[in-house]
C-alpha cells in the first residue's frame, strides 16, 4: 500500500500544478476587479434615502438592515455575473472595463472614444434588456413588496417604553 500511495504523490502534484495555471473564470475576474461591496453599499444607501422620505417615522439604519435582508450582494453578484458573462463581453471588452472602473483617467478617455461610446451603448441596451425581461421584473417586484411590507409592519409596530 505504501508503494500505491508513493505513486500517486506525483500525479496528484501534477494536477494541482496543472489547475493552477488554469486561467481564472469570468466569475473569478469579476470577484477580484470590480468592487461589488461598494457599488451594493452604494446602492442600498441610495435605495434607503428614498424610502425615508416615505417612511418617515423610520430611520435610515433600519430601512437599510430590510434592504439587505430581502436584497442581498449574492443576488446582486450573480446579477452581476449574467451581464458581464463571456456570451456579452470578450476578455478584451471585460478588461476595458474593469480598467475603467479602476481608473478614472482610463474611463474619461475611454467615454470620449469612438470604442467606448459602442461599449458604453452595448453595456446600457444589456441592461434594459435585463430589465425588460418579465422574470427579472416580477423577482424585482416580489423583492420590493416584501421590503415594503416589512418597512409599514415596523413602522407601526410598537416602540419599547424606556422606564
Amino acid at each position: 500500500m505504501p508503494r500505491l500511495s508513493a505513486l500517486l504523490l506525483p500525479l496528484f502534484l501534477l494536477a494541482t500544478l496543472a489547475a493552477c495555471d488554469q486561467k481564472p473564470t469570468r466569475e473569478e475576474k469579476i470577484l477580484a476587479n470590480l468592487p461589488l461591496q461598494e457599488a451594493y453599499d452604494h446602492n442600498i444607501g441610495r435605495m434607503a434615502s428614498l424610502l425615508a422620505m416615505t417612511h418617515p417615522q423610520l430611520n435610515e439604519e433600519q430601512i437599510k438592515e430590510v434592504l439587505r435582508k430581502h436584497l442581498t450582494v449574492d443576488d446582486q453578484r450573480k446579477d452581476l455575473f449574467k451581464l458581464y458573462s463571456e456570451k456579452n463581453f470578450s476578455d478584451a471588452e471585460f478588461d476595458t472595463i474593469v480598467a475603467a472602473t479602476q481608473d478614472p483617467q482610463k474611463a474619461r478617455e475611454l467615454g470620449q472614444s469612438e470604442a467606448g461610446k459602442q461599449l458604453s451603448e452595448k453595456l446600457t441596451g444589456l441592461m434594459r434588456e435585463s430589465a425588460r425581461d418579465p422574470e427579472v421584473q416580477a423577482l424585482a417586484e416580489k423583492r420590493m413588496q416584501q421590503v415594503e411590507d416589512e418597512l409599514a409592519s415596523l413602522a407601526v409596530a410598537p416602540t419599547p417604553q424606556s422606564e
